[in-house]
């Protein structure tokens, strides 16, 4: 006996557990209509024929009853331009923080090269300021790039609160059978799985935690970025011609000042070397004309000087005529 008794009772908990969780989640309909009996039919009848006779839109008050019930997670994403992203980013983060949320996240970075400034901010706002935050942000600067995503999760909502409230209902019966426990293995297999619905009914609610509060606060991702400078185009016909030739020579005396620039340097370089060499040159030619010593005066670098009384290689001695 004492060996049936406990799976008997753990049996008796899981199928106890299992009746509570399908009363649980059984719609409103099924409620409704197992508790007014034949009224309840007789409503629905004509509920359904008023709606036949209608033009098929939903009257404003229970369209405005349905839209209470519902749990909408919203997200979104909007891109700012302005001129100082450092300070829009600053007025962002101060508009979150007055709607009554606050920035989750917060990345700038500064100029560097060809890179703009820019800015990335993820806000959470009260859904209901969702739409009246959107538009304060014209007032940072240009809003472009808006997106804004609804999705319904009302199913996924009732769901987790009825395993929520059927878990609840089985743990406190197995706290109240252990209690009761008339032996040590009932209560051993009572705490056993007291453990177990426990560990699963936290889950769910950390669960329906999260879910609460991303339908109370919405998530909108926000990049701030700076103006960018847009390039105007140049009139047409002849002045636009005048005009196009007029810069195009000025992006070419700005080229050749940049060249003149980079080689100025080198030039002078090579202008010292190239006066260095032509004096060398100079001297050793001069060196080599001179011949190593000068001439002595009266001569010249052939012999005597030629005078009236030099001799002559042409003319023959006076003396040689008369021998013969």
């Amino acid at each position: 006996m004492r060996t049936t008794r406990p799976l008997a009772v753990v049996a008796s908990l899981l199928l106890g557990g299992a009746l509570l969780a399908g009363c649980s989640a059984a719609p409103d309909g099924a409620a409704s209509f197992a508790g007014d009996g034949g009224g309840g039919v007789t409503a629905h009848s004509e509920a359904g024929a008023a709606d036949e006779g209608s033009s098929g839109i939903a009257p404003a008050s229970e369209d405005a009853a349905s839209q209470g019930d519902r749990e909408v997670v919203t997200t979104g994403s909007v891109t700012v331009v302005a001129d100082d992203p450092a300070t829009a980013a600053e007025q962002v983060a101060e508009l979150a923080e007055s709607a009554g949320g606050r920035v989750e996240s917060r990345r700038q970075s500064e100029p560097d090269g060809d890179a703009r400034a820019s800015a990335e901010l993820t806000i959470r706002v009260p859904a209901a300021q969702t739409t009246a935050t959107v538009d304060a942000l014209e007032q940072v600067g240009d809003v472009r790039d808006l997106s804004i995503e609804a999705v319904d999760v009302t199913g996924t909502a009732r769901d987790l609160d009825a395993r929520v409230a059927a878990l609840t209902t089985s743990v406190e019966r197995l706290r109240t059978l252990m209690g009761d426990a008339a032996s040590t293995e009932d209560l051993l297999a009572a705490e056993q799985e007291l453990t177990t619905r426990q560990a699963e009914l936290e889950s769910l609610q950390s669960q329906r935690a999260a879910l609460t509060d991303q339908v109370t606060m919405s998530t909108l991702h926000v990049s701030v970025v700076q103006v960018a400078v847009t390039e105007k185009l140049a009139p047409g016909g002849f002045l636009g011609g005048l005009q196009n030739g007029w810069n195009a020579l000025l992006a070419t005396l700005n080229g050749l000042v940049v060249v003149l620039g980079a080689l100025l340097p080198w030039l002078v370089v090579a202008g010292v070397v190239l006066l260095v060499v032509r004096w060398v040159l100079r001297r050793v030619r001069r060196r080599a004309q001179d011949g190593g010593t000068p001439p002595t005066p009266g001569t010249d670098a052939h012999g005597p000087e030629d005078g009236p009384g030099a001799p002559s290689a042409d003319r023959e001695p006076v003396g040689a005529s008369t021998r013969e």
